[in-house]
């Protein structure tokens, strides 16, 4: 799984710098306003439906119950489609309802081509789920492998091929809702010819009770989201002089180049996180064997990938951001930026232990919390520290999430007390000191020679680190290691 999610993401990342400089970072910036909306309703029909699919079929599995488990998936599936219906019928029958969320017009026009995506994403989102909670993995990750690279040949012939027909800003959007209905078809077929098959909807009530924390936690970071999109912009041309097509290309750069480099360790930690729920959610049916060396097993990997991430962005993070988008200030974004990985990372593993064992509301607090303090800091830091208060702001709340997600799994699971994960994480940090000192010698001989040159001594230094703080086994063990 975590090779076709290496691959996957892979595509993926190549794809966004592709279409980064094809489209450029005013219409990325357009995008990504248009995408913090559309994910609001989204997040209203599926967000938290996939994962209470994937326990409760989990949970079903290994208790035999075949008929609550169809149940389950027909009262999802019911559930997203009729809130997706419901959203595209308004917003159809009331074209007019999109200017209200948008002061661009484009975006709107955006909004609209994406709308009947909710569909397809709510059909996508249940039957994936259902093979996510069956632990049939292979075809879980080749539906992501199958979506990502159909949407890249969609993107290619729209934009090169039909560009004469559909505006350069538009191709994206047709593209993706093109890319979605083949993908929605292929997921239909492959689950009844796998055995799935549909049942009355009597698990509907369980379904609602067990997503609806989820649900409103998912809408409420895409309502963080677009309330960024929106202020963010604003306090950027009015405090420090930027032209709206600036503060656009600004925010692009932040969330749409920045952003999803700092989201690579998700290529790794995401298919342990898949995993995790539901063979969690099985062990806790099960009677909860092993549950806290299982949870603590992860979070020292998860621990282990971030630290690596973090010393590269911090160290050669001015290069790799130059190299990859041909701009500066993404590098520089990036190299400032690379203490979210660390957080980010780790919050995303107690998330999921927690929703794993039901935990779902105390998830949801947790995320309230932090979402305070993501909104402070957005109205304020960037007057005075520009576009690097959005960093700001989202490093405080995933550390803040992180911190209360961690006080509740210490409630539920008895913990075992180690500090080798705080000792890796400091000496990372003197790593990207030390490694970013040398970059700064090196790079006037061109970004590819100086990542050449201080990311092998980076990953040196970074694997004594692992041997002293006890994550690297002995030589003698280390077929035994990668095999458990």
């Amino acid at each position: 799984m975590t090779s076709i999610a290496v691959i996957t993401r892979g595509i993926s990342f190549v794809f966004k710098i592709f279409i980064s400089r094809e489209l450029g970072a005013e219409v990325m910036g357009l995008y990504q306003i248009c995408f913090s909306v559309f994910s609001l309703f989204a997040a209203i029909a599926v967000s938290g439906i996939p994962v209470t699919v994937s326990r409760i079929t989990a949970e079903t599995q290994a208790l035999g119950d075949v008929k609550s488990q169809r149940s389950a998936v027909t009262a999802a599936l019911l559930i997203s489609l009729m809130i997706s219906m419901t959203v595209c019928t308004v917003f159809y029958s009331f074209p007019s309802l999109a200017s209200l969320f948008f002061t661009d017009e484009r975006c709107s026009r955006l909004f609209l081509i994406l709308l009947p995506t909710m569909l397809t994403s709510s059909i996508y989102a249940v039957i994936r789920s259902h093979f996510w909670g069956r632990q049939n993995f292979f075809v879980y990750s080749m539906a992501e492998a199958a979506d990502e690279i159909i949407k890249v040949v969609a993107c290619t012939l729209f934009i090169f091929l039909l560009q004469n027909v559909i505006s350069l800003e538009y191709s994206l959007a047709y593209a993706m809702l093109v890319s979605d209905c083949i993908v929605a078809v292929l997921l239909i077929i492959v689950f009844f010819k796998s055995g799935g098959r549909l049942a009355c909807p009597s698990m509907g009530r369980q379904v609602v009770k067990s997503s609806a924390p989820l649900t409103v936690t998912r809408l409420c970071g895409s309502l963080m989201g677009m309330f960024v999109s929106l202020v963010l912009p604003a306090v950027l041309v009015s405090a420090w002089g930027l032209s709206s097509a600036e503060a656009t290309a600004e925010y692009g750069r932040a969330s749409g180049m920045v952003m999803p480099l700092l989201l690579a360790p998700s290529s790794v930690v995401g298919s342990l996180s898949v995993v995790m729920i539901p063979e969690i959610a099985a062990r806790n049916a099960g009677g909860g064997r092993n549950l806290t060396s299982a949870i603590d097993r992860s979070t020292d990997f998860t621990c282990a990938v971030a630290c690596a991430v973090f010393i590269a962005f911090a160290a050669c993070g001015r290069e790799i951001g130059s190299l990859l988008y041909a701009d500066e200030k993404v590098g520089e974004q990036l190299s400032f930026a690379a203490f979210i990985v660390l957080p980010l990372s780790l919050n995303s593993i107690t998330s999921t232990s927690l929703n794993s064992l039901g935990k779902e509301n105390r998830t949801f607090i947790s995320s309230v919390i932090g979402y305070v303090f993501l909104v402070a800091g957005i109205s304020v830091l960037p007057r005075y520290m520009g576009i690097y208060g959005y960093y700001t702001s989202f490093f405080v709340f995933h550390c803040v999430t992180l911190a209360c997600n961690y006080f509740q799994l210490n409630r539920i699971l008895p913990r075992r007390k180690s500090y080798s994960g705080a000792a890796l994480i400091a000496v990372s940090c003197a790593i990207a000191l030390v490694t970013g000192v040398i970059s700064s010698f090196t790079r006037e001989l061109g970004n590819v020679i100086s990542c050449l040159i201080c990311l092998p001594v980076a990953a040196a230094l970074y694997f004594i680190a692992l041997r002293i703080t006890g994550y690297m086994p002995k030589p003698s063990g280390l077929i035994g290691y990668i095999r458990k």
